[in-house]
């Protein structure tokens, strides 16, 4: 009888199918056709807060807990991802002569920071929001001084309950962060490449919004 129940096990766990992985990215923004600035950007990867140095998709049913997609990954770590959208998003304002990621001698500041949250939250069972959270600071390069941090926390309805859903709404929360930061970044990055310093003590820390 042993042998009969190990041979129903086998045959029925041989008989269910694996679920095929899926990948997720962001997209930027469309660049906007202006004259480009003159300062060089470097764009480091961000570190990021556990539970979200992981390339599985974080969703919450409630503030205490947190689950993953098993079968649904960003297509890079959080702080790998969030730093390539700012790349291409900062290039595209076309405030900048060019955003990198690769430290030379043109650059003139460098942008970093922290995934604090990227994730689905389920505020209700018929409301759910992307929500995504960093830390941004921006160093310059000549003297290795930090020279603005600000802390920016933005949720955005989520078209559908799904993966897809979230990315799309991460993508325009994280458009807004950029359209904010974007500004005064260049002003900062311009104001150095031009040789008139760096201006010290912005910071602005935002608390995150509740439940």
């Amino acid at each position: 009888m042993t042998r009969l129940w190990l041979g129903v096990l086998v045959v029925v766990s041989c008989g269910e199918a694996i679920p095929a992985t899926r990948y997720y990215g962001l997209v930027a923004p469309a660049r906007v056709a202006a004259a480009p600035g003159t300062a060089t950007l470097d764009v480091e990867p961000l570190a990021a807060e556990r539970p979200y140095d992981d390339d599985r998709i974080v969703y919450r049913v409630d503030p205490f807990r947190v689950d993953y997609y098993e079968y649904h990954h960003w297509s890079a770590s959080p702080g790998t991802l969030v730093a390539n959208y700012l790349i291409q998003a900062l290039d595209h304002t076309g405030r900048f002569r060019s955003v990198v990621h690769a430290p030379s001698n043109a650059v003139t500041m460098t942008l970093g920071g922290h995934v604090v949250a990227l994730e689905e939250l389920d505020v209700t069972p018929a409301r759910w929001v992307g929500h995504v959270a960093l830390e941004l600071d921006l160093t310059d390069q000549a003297t290795g001084r930090q020279v603005w941090s600000q802390r920016y926390d933005e949720t955005e309805p989520m078209p559908a309950r799904s993966p897809e859903g979230l990315a799309r709404a991460l993508t325009t929360a994280l458009a807004r962060i950029t359209r904010s930061a974007a500004p005064t970044i260049a002003r900062l990055a311009e104001a150095r490449a031009s040789g008139a310093g760096a201006i010290t003590g912005m910071v602005d820390w935002s608390r995150r919004p509740g439940w």
